[in-house]
């Protein structure tokens, strides 16, 4: 076997668990459901780094070479939202980083805030406004992310049919 399949089949799979998490994120959003929401967000995107960390190995690895021969990822960045998982896994040291800058302000964590005008983002601890997920000052578009992911499933398909 391809050696590349190894990769690109784990890749296919947590692609379809981001997909799952997606949906029940879409789900919960119509249910009006925000803890639910908040948590099928954090899979989504744990699933989406995953992706990223298989497909995007360090230059000159190995698997690097193994994927560039038989994968095009051309014009596929998933560094942002590595940054956002990344953030949601040492949730701890950011909080502490929260807390020291706190000035009194109020603030949002796990709020749905579509619409809410005013705010300075560092107001937003966790928050969703439609699909741009605000954390700590930072706006991520969720809809990027999900199009970027069937992006790249349709050219894993396209490479395991090819």
């Amino acid at each position: 076997m391809n050696k590349s399949k190894f990769y690109t089949r784990e890749a296919f799979t947590q692609i379809e668990f981001a997909e799952k998490s997606w949906f029940e994120f879409i789900r919960a959003e119509k249910q009006e459901v925000v803890k639910e929401i908040f948590l099928h967000l954090q899979h989504f995107l744990s699933h989406a780094a995953i992706v990223d960390k298989i497909l995007d190995p360090k230059e000159g690895s190995n698997r690097s070479k193994i994927l560039k021969e038989n994968l095009d990822l051309t014009g596929i960045n998933l560094k942002l939202f590595r940054k956002l998982r990344n953030h949601l896994e040492h949730f701890d040291d950011r909080l502490d980083k929260w807390v020291e800058n706190y000035e009194g302000e109020p603030f949002y964590d796990m709020n749905l805030v579509t619409g809410t005008k005013g705010f300075p983002e560092k107001v937003f601890l966790r928050a969703l406004d439609l699909h741009i997920y605000k954390f700590h000052g930072k706006s991520y578009d969720l809809d990027e992310l999900h199009k970027i992911l069937l992006e790249i499933k349709k050219r894993l398909s396209l490479q395991s049919h090819g």
